[in-house]
């Protein structure tokens, strides 16, 4: 019982530890579907952009923060 009773918390220890060290991608994360949906805007032309309710010179802030993109936009 000692046995279990000192062992596996040490080994989830290591385990979590093992984890936590382990080297992460540095800056963001490439996300597919982000990537497709900026290709896919900056195919459309300028008319169908503005059928959209955007600009060409709106896609980077679009895709990079919508949240603050829409914030920003009045009405």
């Amino acid at each position: 019982m000692l046995h279990k009773t000192l062992v596996l918390p040490f080994a989830m220890l290591t385990r979590g530890l093992a984890q936590w060290l382990q080297p992460r991608p540095r800056g963001p994360v490439p996300d597919k579907g982000l990537q497709q949906s900026r290709a896919e805007l900056e195919q459309m032309s300028a008319r169908e952009l503005n059928d959209l309710g955007i600009g060409r010179g709106d896609i980077p802030a679009l895709l990079d923060d919508p949240v603050g993109w829409r914030r920003d936009r009045p009405g």
